[in-house]
């Protein structure tokens, strides 16, 4: 199975799922993107704003997807149940501010309905959460502690490229869309027991997706 998530600022949903099409993921994980027209059952999309939402969504006919309803969720977080050989919860996520608080709120919340259905979480977005950005220099470790310590998930490109938290060499971000201000702030979380189903974590070079200020970040498991 193969998940990426992207955000690119007010796109529809189809052709930011076009521009992917190279990846070949099962499951993608969007942000900053438009309502789509109509309703599908491979797309579940929730936003606050027509132009701007986070979408899940399933290329995979093997990978049904169907909507989770949790209470006071943030307006940018996409829980799904999916309906695979071995079921999990899927979280789309995109945080507004206070960033690693809303993360926070969102996962515990999200991990608690998991653990009531009886089922692993992987969560996957733009979490915007990164020591390097002003302020976060310690809430950002922090919450990164928390998710492994507290919700037993764990970053996949962490685990994958054996990069501390806050070093990592290949960006997801590049403020003002320039090369010379990367960060990290895009993840793919999973749970501890699932490191050994983790094959390939891959990051989108800066050239190669110049329609967003976000590089798509892809994990592949044995799932």
């Amino acid at each position: 199975m193969r998940v990426t998530t992207w955000n690119r600022p007010r796109a529809e949903i189809q052709d930011s799922l076009d521009l992917l099409t190279p990846l070949g993921a099962d499951l993608v994980a969007l942000q900053e993107c438009r309502r789509p027209d109509g309703d599908s059952p491979s797309v579940i999309w929730r936003g606050e704003y027509e132009r701007q939402g986070a979408a899940v969504v399933s290329t995979s006919e093997a990978l049904r997807i169907e909507p989770l309803e949790i209470p006071s969720l943030h307006r940018t977080v996409v829980p799904v149940v999916v309906q695979a050989p071995e079921p999990f919860v899927f979280v789309g996520v995109w945080t507004h501010r206070p960033f690693n608080e809303v993360a926070w709120a969102a996962m515990t919340a999200c991990k608690m309905e998991a653990d009531d259905l009886g089922l692993p979480m992987v969560a996957a977005g733009d979490f915007n959460s990164s020591p390097g950005v002003s302020g976060q220099e310690r809430e950002s470790p922090r919450f990164m502690e928390r998710m492994r310590d507290e919700l037993t998930l764990v970053s996949a490109y962490q685990h994958f490229t054996r990069e501390a938290h806050g070093e990592e060499t290949r960006a997801t971000y590049y403020h003002g869309r320039k090369e010379s201000n990367p960060f990290h702030i895009d993840y793919c979380f999973l749970p501890e027991t699932w490191m050994d189903r983790l094959t390939r974590v891959e990051v989108g070079s800066f050239a190669d997706w110049p329609r967003s200020d976000h590089k798509p970040l892809t994990v592949d498991l044995d799932v």
